[in-house]
């Protein structure tokens, strides 16, 4: 990944800060762009020169950056040790073991180059800063700056703050996921209860018929009663005259054992109900229970869906009071990271957008609002007066991977040149009047020594020299002092053709940048023809007159 550079003032300073032409997370260039704003850090001359910087260059900055940070700290830890260790007795072991700073720097600077690619944040909802420690942030310690967001809950909603407490956000999307797992967990409960129900009142039915049927054999009991006597009564006059008469007493018996297994079903009857109603009562239990909590999560993912831009009121409010003033934060919204600031009581943030590339009024983008409704303002904090006339910006359009592709040719091209001018490549040039009428013809040479000393070069000839003359007259390849003169020519020359060939570059780029400012026009005059030929075609649809036919009657 690469990173256009754009040269903005900070505080009555030159800063240099990176653009961003992925709209990814990115903490890596947030971070990079929060200490250069400081000028803590600083870019490398190569980086500069080409206009561009990879993402190694952006590491090996930072990492830098950390171990100066890492080697303060350390000292710092060392004397305070060297105090501490006044008058103790210490094991040689323990003053051999390797500092805990040296392992914390180890895991920062394997950590880097994993920051491109962005980190996961998991925040609180209490104030700017509380967000949860993980390893990613561990890097933003050492290298001394902080992460903060605005998604702040307000204190006074305390239906919400009674279910967000302190929990964080990966919390809250488990509160939520076990809201909907209760929600379907409830819709099996009832179900269960139902059946449970239909039980019961299937066993109290049964008991209910078992109670009549007792009722009837009571009354069924009562009536042979008193059938046995009249039959004894009648068995004893019978048997004064002489006739034999059976006895009743085995029904009775078979009466009284149907009487004694009635009783006992119903005792069962009853043990069985009870344990169902018992049931049925943990089964509410648990409904009433998973009930509360899809209540809590309904309340977790109303906060959530309500703040789904990640910025509250009460946050920006936080934020204001958190951030001091010209201080520079990483912050953290929708899951993007970038470079916030405060300046009169204003808070800022840095347009990294490689659309503002060659647009030096836009620098930072007010931050006063949550729906993102802002304006943009230019380095000095000021509003942009409109521009004269639209006209596509200044400066080269080319993507920051092909400049990047570049800058090792442009960085040969640069060197080869720096040696030519410093002596190393001793091709003398010609009289300044022969260079005046005939500088083209010069300009050619020059570049044709350059590639043959290239060529030596790549070849192994590491002390090759070329002599070039222009009027065509061979010079050998000397050190002496007589071609000091024609070698401070020579490197004013060099100087001169260098400086042609970046306008040159500049010329080109400028002619591509109109070139696609043409086109654009080209493709917008095509769609309005377009839509020209469109409206006509439906104007002149059979059953509808067109606008020549409406113009050409006459209202008597």
């Amino acid at each position: 990944m690469a990173y256009q550079i754009k040269s903005i003032r900070y505080q009555n300073s030159p800063r240099k800060i990176l653009l961003q032409n992925i709209n990814g997370p990115c903490p890596l260039l947030a971070a990079a762009n929060a200490l250069l704003l400081r000028g803590v850090i600083t870019l490398s001359s190569e980086c500069v020169r080409n206009g561009v910087a990879s993402t190694d260059d952006v590491v090996n900055m930072l990492a830098n950056r950390a171990l100066i940070r890492s080697q303060q700290s350390s000292s710092t830890a060392s004397s305070l040790e060297k105090t501490d260790k006044e008058g103790d007795d210490k094991n040689d072991d323990e003053t051999n073991k390797p500092s805990n700073h040296e392992y914390h720097l180890n895991e920062v600077l394997s950590i880097l180059p994993t920051l491109q690619h962005g980190m996961d944040v998991n925040p609180q909802f209490t104030s700017p800063q509380s967000i949860e420690y993980t390893h990613n942030l561990a890097a933003f310690d050492l290298l001394g700056v902080e992460l903060v967001h605005g998604w702040v809950l307000d204190p006074q909603d305390l239906e919400t703050c009674a279910v967000v407490e302190m929990k964080s956000y990966n919390e809250l999307i488990e509160l939520v996921i076990g809201g909907d797992e209760r929600r379907r967990e409830v819709v099996r409960l009832e179900e269960w209860k139902v059946e449970k129900e239909e039980e019961l009142m299937r066993l109290i039915d049964s008991n209910n018929c078992n109670k009549e049927g007792n009722n009837d054999s009571e009354v069924k009991s009562k009536n042979d009663v008193a059938d046995e006597t009249k039959v004894d009564s009648k068995a004893q006059t019978e048997t004064d005259e002489g006739v034999e008469v059976i006895s009743n007493d085995a029904d009775s018996e078979s009466s009284t054992l149907e009487q004694i297994n009635n009783q006992c079903q119903g005792t069962v009857s009853l043990d069985q109900q009870q344990a169902i109603e018992q049931e049925i009562a943990d089964i509410g239990l648990k409904i009433e229970h998973a009930s509360l909590q899809i209540s809590r999560a309904d309340v977790a993912n109303a906060f959530l869906t309500s703040t789904s831009h990640q910025l509250t009121y009460h946050g920006l409010e936080q934020l204001h009071a958190h951030i001091g003033e010209d201080a520079v934060h990483v912050f953290f919204r929708n899951n993007h990271f970038g470079t916030i600031t405060k300046h009169n009581g204003i808070l800022y943030l840095l347009a990294t957008d490689l659309g503002y590339a060659n647009t030096p009024e836009i620098v930072w983008e007010k931050l006063d609002s949550i729906d993102g409704n802002t304006e943009y303002v230019n380095e000095y904090f000021e509003k942009p007066s409109p521009r004269a006339e639209l006209a596509p910006a200044a400066g080269p359009t080319i993507d920051p991977a092909l400049l990047l592709a570049q800058r090792s040719q442009a960085e040969n091209d640069y060197q080869l040149a720096m040696a030519m001018s410093r002596g190393e490549a001793s091709v003398p040039a010609s009289s300044s009047q022969h260079a005046s009428n005939n500088s083209d013809e010069e300009e050619g040479k020059l570049i044709e020594a350059a590639k043959e000393m290239s060529l030596r070069t790549y070849h192994g000839e590491n002390d090759a020299t070329v002599a070039v003359d222009v009027d065509n007259s061979p010079i050998p390849s000397t050190s002496s002092s007589a071609h000091n003169s024609q070698l401070d020519s020579y490197h004013q020359m060099a100087l001169a053709f260098q400086r042609q060939e970046e306008q040159l570059n500049h010329e080109s780029e400028q002619l591509a940048r109109q070139l696609q400012a043409l086109d654009q026009q080209e493709v917008q005059m095509q769609r309005q023809r377009q839509q020209r030929n469109d409206t006509n075609r439906r104007r002149q649809q059979p059953g509808r007159p067109t606008e020549e036919t409406k113009a050409g009657c006459t209202i008597s």
